[in-house]
């Protein structure tokens, strides 16, 4: 089912990059939460029934994806 998704694949490959990012301890554990929230807010959202449903979880997503690129810009990560 996920295999499909190719959003989640890409979030998917996010949060791995995200992990080999050297970071003060506080941030890397905030920015941790922030990239995999991505990838399980789309998994969750992908099971809901409704649109409404599913467009809530996707919003998460792109709201912790906002998180994580405020974090690699007050850290001047640019890659």
């Amino acid at each position: 089912m996920l295999e499909k998704f190719d959003a989640f694949q890409i979030a998917k490959q996010y949060y791995w990059h995200c992990k080999t990012l050297r970071l003060p301890k506080f941030m890397q554990e905030q920015l941790l939460r922030a990239s995999s929230s991505i990838g399980l807010n789309l998994a969750e959202g992908s099971g809901k029934r409704t649109l409404a449903d599913q467009r809530r979880f996707y919003s998460i997503a792109f709201g912790s994806l906002r998180e994580c690129q405020a974090i690699l810009e007050l850290e001047k990560i640019e890659n």
